[in-house]
């Protein structure tokens, strides 16, 4: 009997994966947009399908997925190695904790990596429900104080002439909120939020602020 050698058979198993993943990519059901799931009742099971762009551990255990849709935060990442830029799959219900629209996950599925989205550019009057669960970028001057709301964050304000919006740093971003001033110029990419009745930008890191002249 003739021997396969091993490295022909290596080779084997590894295109037999390949073509087992991508019929299991096709037979895979498209998941519905994230705006759909948004708009379902409290309470409803959802499953949706997007690009981090939040990762676990920025602001709580929780992260952000976009399409071209939409956004929508999911409250756990459940012990998965989940990054900027994964794509990922998620089952559960759609609940509102502090008004903010959020997914409680009942299972995840990572299926793939990609290249993790622009932001939206946005006028500061323009944040709000149309935007929220997305990433977006907002630029605009200090308006009055920074406000220490330690041990949760800093929280500031900036307008752009269209309307002021809350910043909200989360202390979990090691961003010092305290640095900036008022009339100071910044842009600021972040994820469009709530929080009760306030609309808000939270930024995720050092990176995601650009100071302009005082």
């Amino acid at each position: 009997m003739r021997r396969v050698p091993s490295h022909s058979l290596a080779a084997l198993v590894v295109a037999i994966a390949i073509v087992g993943c991508a019929a299991a990519d096709r037979d895979r059901p498209p998941a519905p947009p994230i705006a759909t799931a948004r708009a379902q009742g409290i309470g409803s099971q959802v499953m949706v399908d997007g690009v981090v762009t939040v990762a676990p551990g920025t602001f709580d255990d929780g992260f952000a997925l976009q399409d071209a849709s939409g956004g929508i935060y999911v409250a756990r990442a459940q012990d998965h190695a989940i990054e900027l830029g994964s794509r990922v799959r998620v089952w559960g219900t759609l609940a509102a904790p502090d008004q903010r629209i959020t997914v409680e996950p009942t299972a995840l599925q990572i299926t793939g990596q990609a290249s993790a989205p622009a932001p939206l550019e946005v006028a500061t009057g323009g944040v709000g429900p149309a935007t929220e669960g997305r990433l977006i970028a907002v630029r605009g001057r200090v308006a009055g104080a920074i406000v220490d709301d330690r041990p949760w964050g800093t929280k500031l304000y900036v307008n752009d002439g269209s309307g002021p919006l809350l910043v909200f740093i989360a202390a979990a971003t090691s961003i010092d909120g305290t640095r900036y001033r008022a009339g100071q110029e910044l842009r600021i990419v972040g994820f469009s939020g709530r929080f009760g009745d306030h609309t808000e930008v939270l930024p995720r890191g050092p990176s995601d602020i650009e100071a302009g002249p005082m």
